[in-house]
């Protein structure tokens, strides 16, 4: 099958496309997933009974009852969360035969969870993602777009934090994509372009990166620019790059977009919910509609990097 573009993908490509690579790796797995629907089944109906007697007893026993609820939803959770095993791994399986004959059909690579990417310290040192103790990253993809090599993947940051209690817990305080993208040159400087924070703007440590006046109001007022290079901010932060960006911000619904011109790269960092998921594991794995989803999430990066590329690549090639 010849090699296809997501960002312009047509009903007939899509439909060749599930045909050809997609629809035959889900009707295997679907036999897969029948077993381990029985299986979750099987489960619940022994792990029910018992989380219903260890509430009965302790409704009896216990001095208080909302001990006995409590720990009879514990004992629901740890029953659900057994049944469930076999077909979160099938989901897994099939997440990634799917993800990886798609990226196969655009010519790119896929695979699944990882390390962190290599320019994850540069993400944090230029403050793109916020501190974090603990992280998961996952659906890593690395080709070549508009020719220029990309690297792209998901990624969960989590910050441990305290009650007025002392009790730890971990919450979510980034998740999305981090797209690298590589340019021929590096740049000159640091350009660093975030979303703007209102009053606490001054109250952002940056640095030597100075702020950078852009003269477009409409931007400014969702976007802020810092650079060690005023001359370079202004040539790489043009009209047409803020049009982009503009557009992303809408498109994005207002999450937090930012990126930065560092060395030789593009960094792109885009708070989004999960993407690339396989779906609803209790209905059929055959179902266009389920692909479709899948393929327009990862489309809908494509066309992200599109924006950005198509708005900097030109200028950038008539550099001296």
């Amino acid at each position: 099958m010849q090699t296809i573009d997501l960002a312009h993908l047509t009903d007939a490509q899509f439909n060749a496309l599930y045909a050809g690579r997609l629809e035959p790796l889900l009707v295997a797995g679907d036999q897969d997933r029948v077993k381990a629907v029985k299986t979750f089944r099987q489960r619940l109906a022994i792990g029910l009974p018992v989380v219903g007697a260890v509430l009965i007893g302790l409704w009896q026993v216990a001095e208080h009852p909302i001990v006995a609820v409590f720990v009879a939803c514990m004992a629901l959770a740890v029953a659900y969360t057994i049944a469930y095993l076999p077909l979160q791994r099938v989901g897994a399986q099939m997440k990634g035969v799917t993800l990886a004959a798609i990226a196969e059909a655009v010519g790119v690579s896929y695979a699944g969870a990882g390390a962190a990417p290599e320019a994850m310290p540069r993400y944090r040192g230029l403050n793109l993602v916020p501190s974090y103790d603990r992280c998961r990253f996952e659906d890593f993809f690395h080709g070549e777009r508009l020719g220029r090599r990309f690297s792209l993947c998901e990624a969960v940051l989590e910050e441990e934090r305290r009650d007025k209690d002392g009790k730890r817990s971990h919450v979510t305080v980034f998740r999305g994509q981090l797209i690298r993208i590589a340019f021929p040159k590096a740049f000159l400087g640091v350009t660093i372009v975030r979303r703007d924070a209102g009053v606490f703007n001054a109250l952002r440590g940056m640095g030597a990166l100075k702020r950078v006046g852009l003269g477009d109001t409409r931007f400014e007022r969702a976007f802020e620019v810092y650079s060690d290079d005023q001359v370079e901010a202004r040539y790489l932060v043009h009209l047409v790059f803020m049009e982009r960006l503009l557009d992303l911000e809408a498109h994005y619904k207002g999450k937090n977009l930012r990126c930065a011109f560092e060395q030789g790269d593009l960094l792109l960092a885009v708070e989004a919910p999960d993407r690339f998921e396989i779906g609803d594991l209790f209905k059929p794995l055959a179902d266009p509609g389920r692909a479709r989803r899948i393929v327009d999430d990862l489309a809908d990066v494509m066309k992200l990097m599109d924006a950005v590329l198509t708005a900097e690549i030109a200028p950038l090639l008539g550099r001296p």
